[in-house]
């Protein structure tokens, strides 16, 4: 994942749905996918947050009581509908993702979470799994080509719920499935 930022530089820290082995795989494959065709992708990325993911909620300031909640609110393991391909942003650079769809309680759930968090850096949910940032609109149709090509994802499993602290660099389990 990395840290996010706000247009002040200051990090997000993030609750994060993160998938089974299989889903994680099915994500990363693509991942490397658009990485041996020289595009960008998020296997370039080489932190230690970087794993496939559905951000639920992405703050300057995420209360413990609201994680708390959501630890204990989440019930994993999860199934997450994939709706196709999405993309992010303006410019000449985009964000390619997987758009998800999950359930209406689950859509409830992180409406709730968010109204519980007023730094929250995105008040409209829109779940999704990144594949790429910063793609040159040029190289949007070939990255496409490529995405279209390998296994869709169909249905991924989530069944973590993990919390990133950017200012420990830390990840931690909030919640697994049991």
């Amino acid at each position: 994942m990395g840290p996010a930022h706000y247009d002040d530089g200051v990090p997000d820290y993030a609750l994060e749905l993160s998938f089974d082995e299989a889903s994680d795989q099915a994500v990363r494959d693509q991942w490397a996918a658009l990485q041996n065709a020289g595009l960008p992708s998020q296997a370039d990325h080489k932190g230690m947050t970087n794993a496939p993911h559905v951000t639920v909620v992405a703050a300057q300031d995420i209360p413990d009581k609201v994680i708390e909640f959501a630890g204990q609110a989440f019930a994993l393991p999860l199934a997450l509908t994939v709706r196709g391909l999405v993309l992010f942003g303006e410019g000449p650079r985009v964000t390619i993702a997987h758009l998800v769809e999950p359930d209406r309680e689950v859509a409830a759930l992180v409406n709730e979470i968010h109204s519980r968090v007023p730094a929250n850096r995105y008040p409209v949910w829109t779940p999704h799994i990144t594949l790429a940032r910063r793609v040159p609109r040029a190289k949007v149709a070939h990255a496409l080509d490529v995405l279209g090509a390998s296994d869709p994802l169909g249905t991924i499993t989530a069944t973590q719920l993990r919390w990133w602290d950017p200012v420990q660099k830390v990840v931690e389990d909030v919640a697994i499935a049991g």
